[in-house]
C-alpha cells in the first residue's frame, strides 16, 4: 500500500461520494482540509467514519485501552458462528486460539445501527507489534475453518506460505477514515485528485474506483439486440471515456468505418442504434478511458469483442449479430436423471472422434457435427459405455486461432457463443446450430449434457480488460492481476455485473442449447455467495439443473463450504485416497469414510460427492498406478489391470455421483505425459485398446450396469442413510462392507470386500451370518444380471471369508 506523509489511501464509495484513508490516525476533533484538485475546489460533508466502518472492512478496529476484532455474519451466510464458534488466530496465540478456553473466541453483538457483529476486546498490550510494524491475523471457526480474506480488504499480507491474512496496523485503528462527497460525479472526474495542505506541504493522491465500483450494474438488455425496424448495440462501461462501433456486412470491410456509441443509464451503458435488421452482419467495438493509472488497460486501437456476442468468427473476433428469433428452439426439453443415479463420463469432442471407428470424414472429426454423427448410431462409444451423463469439456469459444489446434478449452474469449473452432463455417455462425444439434443427439441417447464452464478467468486476447480492467477483474495494490487462477488472470465474481454476465451466459445455454448442468472450473474463485446466487437463478428457469463445482484453486478450498449449497463437488480426497487404497497405502477407516459418500464432514446428503480418481487433468489413472518405470502405463501390468478393477469396484459401489474419464475402460494411457492441454495426438481415444483389453472393457460395462439395477439403488442413495446402514469389518486396511446391514432399505442386501494387500487376509463375522449370500463379482467378472458366478473363487462362508491377495468381490443377499 502507499505510504505517504498524509495520505494512505483513497477510494470512491459512490458516484459521487469518497473516503480518503490517511497514514496515521487523526487526533484533532475536527477532520483535515481536504480538496478536489489543482483548483482546490472544495468538497462537501466531509466528516469522520465511524470505527466499525473500518472493522467492517479490515476484521479489527481501535479503542483507546483495547483493539477490537470484528466479523461480519452477513459476509458469511453460509456459515453458523453461533453453533460453530468464531476466534482469531495470529502470531499472538501461536495461530491456535482453540486451546486458550475461549480467551480468543468472538461473541455477538449489535452495533449502534443495530447491525449483528462478532467482537473481540483485547487489551492493545496483549497484542505487542512485531518488527514489521504490523500484526497478522484471521478468523477460524470452531471446527477449523478459515475465514478467507475478502480481496476488497485495505490491510492484506501474504506470509511466507502464500497465505492471505489480515494486517492489523496500531497507527491506523479506524480514526483517519473520512468521508466526502465530491463536486462533480464520477464520470466527470477523471484526472482530478483528492489534495490536502499540511504545515504548507501540498499534496495530492489519486481516487482508486474502489469496492464500489463492483457495484455497479445496469439492468438494461446488453449485446447486440435486433429488433423488426433496427438494431440496437449495447456495452456496459462505466469507467470509459468513449465507445466506438464498426458494423459492416461483409469480413473484407472490418474496420473501415466507426461509429460513437452514446452514453445512458446514468453513464454505465453505451448505446448506438442502427437502422434495420443486420442479422448475420459483424462488428467489432473500441473503447477509450484514462490510462494514466495501472487499474486501468484501455485501448483506442484494440478491436475488442462483445462479451454478450452470441456468436463469433474466432477468437479474434468479429462479432456476428445474431436475430434472437433464428436461435434453436428445443421443442421438448429433457429431464436429466436424478442426482443420486447419475454415471458420468467426462470427456473432449475432438477426443472422442478423432479415432472414432466411424464413417466421419476428416473435417467431421473435429467438429461438433462428427459427435453428432456418431451418436446417431448404436455403437457410439458414449451409448454402449451404460453412462447417464457425458461432461464435456469446454463448448464455449476459446483462444486457439488456428480451428486445427488442439486445445483443451479453458481459456475462454467469449461465454455465450459455442466454439467456432469446432464449427463447419464459423463466419456464419453455424456453431449455433451444429452445437445445438450434438447436445440433441446426445439427449436421443438417453445422455444428460453436463458443461465444464471457466468462470474463474479468460483467456487471450483479454477483452473484458479493455472494457474496465477494474471492474472485472482481481488487482493487487499496484494493479497488477492477482493469479489465483495460474492463467494470467482471476475474474471478480463479487462484481455485480461479472455476476451477471456469468448467469446470463449459463441461461443462454440452458434456453438455446438445453443444457442439463454445468461443471465450475476452480469454482473456489467464484465463491461460495456467488454459486449459491448462480444457483437460485438457474433452478428458477431449470429446477433440475445438475450444479457441480471444482472446490479447489491455487487460492484455496472451499468443499467444506460447499455442503450448505446445492453443489456437488469434485472430491480430491476420493480421488487421492482410493489411489492410495488400491496400493496399500490407506487405512479401511478412510475408504469407509470415502465409500460412505463422506457423510461425516464434506457432504450434506450422499449425492453432493463427485466421486473420481481421474479427470483431463495431470496424468491419466492407469499411469499414476502402474508398476512401470516413468509412469508409463501404455503397457499395464497384471496388477495394474486387477488395482484398476478394484477402483472400479469401489466406485461403482460409493454413495455419491461417480464420474469415470473417457478412455479408463480401455486403461487409456497418455505414456506417462502429465499436462497434456495441447497434446491431442496423447488425449485422442484410442479405441483399439478395446481389442487388446477386452476383459477389462466389458467389466466397466457390467459394473455401470450394476449400479444402475434395481438392486443398484442400495448404493444410489437419495438421503441420508440410517446410523446402522453400512457395517464394516477391517483387518489392517482389507475391509468387508455389509450394506443395508440393518435392513433399512428392503429386504436385500450387498456385501463387498477387498484386501488391497500382497498376503491374503482371514475375517471371522462374529455374532453376523453370512448365509444366503451369492457372489456376482471378483475381479475378472460382474453379473449385472445378478446370475451367481460360476466357480467363484472366493467361498464365502456363514462365519469367515479368506481374501486372497490382491483381491475382492461382491456377493448380493435377495
Amino acid at each position: 500500500m502507499r505510504d505517504t506523509q498524509f495520505f494512505y489511501r483513497a477510494y470512491w464509495t459512490s458516484l459521487n461520494s469518497g473516503v480518503a484513508a490517511l497514514t496515521s490516525d487523526w487526533s484533532r476533533a475536527r477532520p483535515p482540509k481536504l480538496f478536489w484538485g489543482e483548483d482546490k475546489l472544495a468538497l462537501k460533508n466531509v466528516q469522520r467514519l465511524s470505527l466499525t466502518y473500518y472493522g467492517r472492512q479490515s476484521g479489527y478496529f481501535g479503542e483507546p485501552e483495547h483493539f477490537v476484532f470484528m466479523v461480519c455474519p452477513k459476509n458469511y451466510p453460509h456459515l453458523d458462528f453461533a453453533q460453530s464458534g468464531l476466534f482469531v488466530a495470529g502470531s499472538f496465540n501461536d495461530w491456535n486460539p482453540l486451546d486458550k478456553e475461549g480467551q480468543w473466541q468472538l461473541t455477538e453483538e449489535e452495533d449502534k445501527e443495530g447491525a449483528t457483529i462478532w467482537i473481540l476486546r483485547i487489551a492493545r498490550e496483549l497484542l505487542p507489534a512485531p518488527e514489521s510494524g504490523a500484526i497478522e491475523f484471521k478468523f477460524v471457526t470452531g471446527d477449523h475453518y478459515w475465514l478467507p480474506v475478502p480481496d476488497a480488504a485495505p490491510n492484506v499480507g501474504m506470509d511466507d506460505q502464500g497465505n492471505r491474512n489480515f494486517l492489523l496496523v496500531p497507527k491506523r485503528s479506524g480514526k483517519h477514515l473520512f468521508s466526502f462527497e465530491t463536486p462533480l460525479p464520477y464520470q466527470q472526474n477523471q484526472g482530478r485528485q483528492l489534495g490536502s495542505e499540511i504545515g504548507g506541504n501540498i499534496e495530492y493522491i489519486p481516487l482508486q474506483a474502489g469496492v464500489f465500483l463492483r457495484d455497479l450494474h445496469t439492468d438494461l438488455r446488453l449485446g447486440a439486440l435486433v429488433k423488426t425496424d433496427s438494431t440496437v448495440f449495447r456495452l456496459f462501461a462505466p469507467r470509459a471515456q468513449a465507445v466506438k462501433i464498426s458494423l459492416f456486412q461483409n469480413l473484407s470491410d472490418r474496420g473501415k468505418e466507426w461509429h460513437e456509441m452514446h452514453r445512458m443509464d446514468e453513464g454505465l451503458v453505451w448505446e448506438w442504434v442502427v437502422p434495420g435488421n443486420k442479422h448475420g452482419w459483424y462488428y467489432d467495438l473500441r473503447v477509450s478511458g484514462d490510462t494514466s493509472e495501472p487499474f486501468s488497460h484501455f485501448d483506442s486501437r484494440f478491436n475488442i469483442l462483445d462479451p454478450y456476442a452470441l456468436a463469433v468468427v474466432g477468437p479474434e473476433g468479429p462479432a456476428i449479430v445474431i436475430d434472437r428469433k433464428t436461435l434453436p428452439q428445443p421443442v421438448s426439453k429433457f429431464t436429466p436423471p436424478h442426482w443420486h443415479d447419475l454415471v458420468i463420463v467426462e470427456a473432449h469432442v475432438r477426443d472422442l472422434i478423432g479415432q472414432a471407428p466411424a464413417d466421419i470424414d476428416t473435417a467431421g472429426r473435429s467438429r461438433f457435427s462428427g459427435l453428432t454423427r456418431w451418436l446417431q448410431e448404436s455403437s457410439c462409444y458414449l451409448r454402449t459405455l451404460g453412462v447417464n451423463a457425458v461432461e464435456f469439456q469446454p463448448l464455449q469459444v476459446f483462444d486457439s486461432v488456428d480451428p486445427a489446434e488442439y486445445a483443451w478449452g479453458y481459456m475462454p474469449v467469449n461465454y455465450f457463443s459455442p466454439a467456432s473452432q469446432y464449427a463447419s463455417d464459423a463466419s456464419k455462425a453455424t456453431q449455433i446450430g451444429e452445437c445445438a444439434a450434438m447436445i440433441k443427439a446426445c439427449h436421443d441417447a438417453g445422455l444428460a449434457v453436463i458443461l465444464d464452464v471457466v468462470y474463474n478467468h479468460v483467456g487471450e486476447p483479454n477483452y473484458l480488460q479493455f472494457i474496465d480492467k477494474q471492474y472485472y477483474f482481481l488487482l493487487d495494490e499496484n494493479g497488477n492481476y492477482l493469479n489465483y487462477s495460474g492463467c494470467g488472470n482471476t475474474l471478480d465474481a463479487d462484481a455485480a455485473m461479472v455476476r451477471r454476465l456469468i448467469v446470463d451466459s449459463l441461461q443462454h445455454w440452458i434456453e438455446v442449447f438445453d443444457v442439463d448442468g454445468f461443471r465450475f472450473d476452480l469454482g473456489e474463485l467464484i465463491g461460495v455467495e456467488a454459486l449459491s446466487f448462480i444457483e437460485q437463478e438457474l433452478k428458477k428457469i431449470k429446477p433440475s439443473i445438475v450444479l457441480i463445482a471444482e472446490p479447489w484453486s491455487f487460492r484455496g478450498h472451499i468443499a467444506h463450504e460447499l455442503r450448505r449449497t446445492g453443489f456437488a463437488s469434485w472430491n480430491d480426497s476420493y480421488r487421492e485416497g482410493v489411489r492410495n487404497y488400491v496400493r496399500g497405502k490407506a487405512s479401511a477407516d478412510h475408504l469407509s469414510y470415502l465409500f460412505r459418500g463422506c457423510m461425516d464432514s464434506l457432504t450434506r446428503f450422499p449425492a453432493q460427492t463427485v466421486n473420481y480418481v481421474e479427470s483431463h487433468d495431470d496424468r491419466c489413472w492407469i499411469d499414476k498406478i502402474t508398476e512401470n518405470p516413468g509412469y508409463n502405463g501404455w503397457w499395464p501390468t497384471a496388477n495394474d489391470r486387477r488395482r484398476t478393477h478394484m477402483m472400479l469396484a469401489i466406485l461403482m459401489l460409493s454413495a455419491g455421483i461417480p464420474m469415470l474419464s473417457a478412455g479408463m475402460d480401455m486403461l487409456k494411457s497418455k505414456g506417462g505425459a502429465n499436462n497434456t492441454y495441447l497434446r491431442g495426438d496423447l488425449n485422442e481415444l484410442d479405441y483399439e485398446r478395446a481389442r487388446q483389453y477386452p476383459t477389462t472393457w466389458q467389466y466397466f460395462r457390467q459394473w455401470i450396469a450394476l449400479r444402475a439395477s434395481k438392486l443398484g439403488r442400495l448404493v444410489r442413495l437419495d438421503g441420508l442413510p440410517s446410523e446402522g446402514y453400512y457395517a464394516m469389518f477391517s483387518h489392517r486396511s482389507a475391509m468387508v462392507m455389509l450394506i443395508n446391514a440393518d435392513l433399512s432399505n428392503g429386504p436385500s442386501q450387498l456385501l463387498f470386500a477387498c484386501n488391497p494387500h500382497f498376503e491374503p487376509v482371514d475375517f471371522a463375522f462374529e455374532g453376523v451370518c453370512m448365509d444366503g449370500f451369492i457372489q456376482i463379482a471378483d475381479a475378472e467378472r460382474c453379473h449385472a444380471d445378478l446370475n451367481p458366478l460360476s466357480e467363484p473363487v472366493l467361498p464365502l462362508h456363514s462365519d469367515n471369508l479368506r481374501l486372497p491377495p490382491l483381491s475382492f468381490g461382491l456377493w448380493c443377499r435377495l
